[in-house]
């Protein structure tokens, strides 16, 4: 099956997806990545409020913030990068099915 025929089901329910789990994967990916990216663009906040606070709660409380900030963007279609990687996981996979039959 080709990949860009995929890429079209990717903003699909993952249960309608022929490979629910690299999708899902893919995803955690893209979540990670994001939570990554925020991070570093709040680390450097000062001042008062749940993103400039000082110390263990400050930290603790921004990093809960970001990656629940990169969960919702990511579940909300994300920037694109779960696509990439799941289009590039299903190529994978079935060069792998393709490979595996060759040599029977």
């Amino acid at each position: 099956m080709n990949s860009s025929l995929l890429l079209a089901s990717t903003k699909t329910n993952t249960t309608q997806t022929p490979y629910p789990k690299l999708k899902a994967l893919a995803e955690d990916f893209e979540s990670n990545f994001l939570a990554s990216m925020f991070g570093q663009m709040t680390s450097l906040l000062d001042g008062d409020g749940p993103l400039g606070g000082q110390g263990a709660g400050g930290d603790a409380w921004r990093g809960l913030l970001t990656d629940e900030l990169a969960k919702s963007v990511s579940r909300s279609g994300g920037v694109g990068i779960a696509r990439s990687v799941y289009a590039a996981l299903i190529d994978l996979q079935e060069a792998g099915h393709s490979s595996h039959d060759n040599s029977e």
